[in-house]
């Protein structure tokens, strides 16, 4: 079986509201079993609060939210050796924000079939309760914020379809009717889709994460969008006062 190492990475160990928590990462040895999982290519946050009841509630929730439950009743350890056997590739983690009472991290996953996919899941966790956090928590995204989003949506969307007719009109690109039509019906489902559901905290920043997935075939068409707003913007909708200080 392949042996984990848990490796302490350099935050500070606070219950202090406004500081930071620990994270560890769980990462696989190599194993001669298992040539395709190599050290350093399988690695997951495990959050080190001070409280165990908190910590368990975001970490299973991380686990089971990452491996869409298959293994539910399982320990992290015993999932992820199961999971990553026969999905997954590699996995890594990013923490963008660890500060006054709040978690927010992100994890990337590939798995590789026919061909290879790649993604990532946004987290956003109270390091006091555990509980997952709303962005309807930390920013007011009922007025005015929410107007200058959608209005960006808007712009960011036009201009995706506008680029998209271009590409249609260069025969140099290949991109005829019939892939033409297609991607732009991905774009306006997309477009009408689009919430405030999925977010990123940074220390100066927030990114509103707006997913756009095409199908591998015409994937290098998949539209560039970016929703990032920085302190000096947003810093008046806030609920949570100097939290992007």
């Amino acid at each position: 079986m392949i042996k984990i190492l848990t490796i302490t990475t350099l935050f500070c160990m606070s219950i202090a509201y406004t500081q930071k928590v620990e994270i560890d990462t769980l990462r696989f040895n190599e194993n001669k079993e298992y040539r395709s999982i190599s050290s350093g290519k399988i690695n997951f946050p495990i959050v080190r609060t001070g409280s165990k009841k908190v910590d368990s509630i975001i970490n299973f929730d991380l686990k089971n939210e990452i491996t869409s439950n298959e293994y539910a009743d399982s320990s992290i350890e015993s999932t992820l050796l199961q999971w990553t056997e026969s999905i997954i590739n590699s996995l890594d983690f990013k923490i963008t924000y660890n500060d006054n009472g709040i978690l927010s991290l992100n994890i990337t996953t590939e798995g590789c079939g026919s061909y290879c996919t790649y993604m990532t899941n946004y987290f956003n966790y109270s390091t006091i309760t555990g509980k997952p956090i709303d962005i309807s928590e930390i920013i007011d995204t009922t007025g005015a914020f929410k107007t200058l989003v959608y209005q960006d949506k808007k712009a960011q969307f036009e201009q995706s379809k506008k680029d998209l007719k271009e590409m249609r009109n260069n025969p140099e690109l290949e991109v005829d009717q019939t892939i033409y039509e297609l991607a732009l019906e991905y774009y306006l489902n997309c477009e009408n889709s689009f919430d405030f559901k999925t977010f990123a905290l940074y220390p100066n920043q927030l990114e509103i994460i707006q997913p756009c997935s095409l199908p591998n075939a015409i994937k290098n068409l998949t539209p560039i969008l970016s929703f990032k707003y920085d302190n000096s913007i947003i810093k008046n909708y806030l609920k949570i006062k100097n939290l992007l200080d």
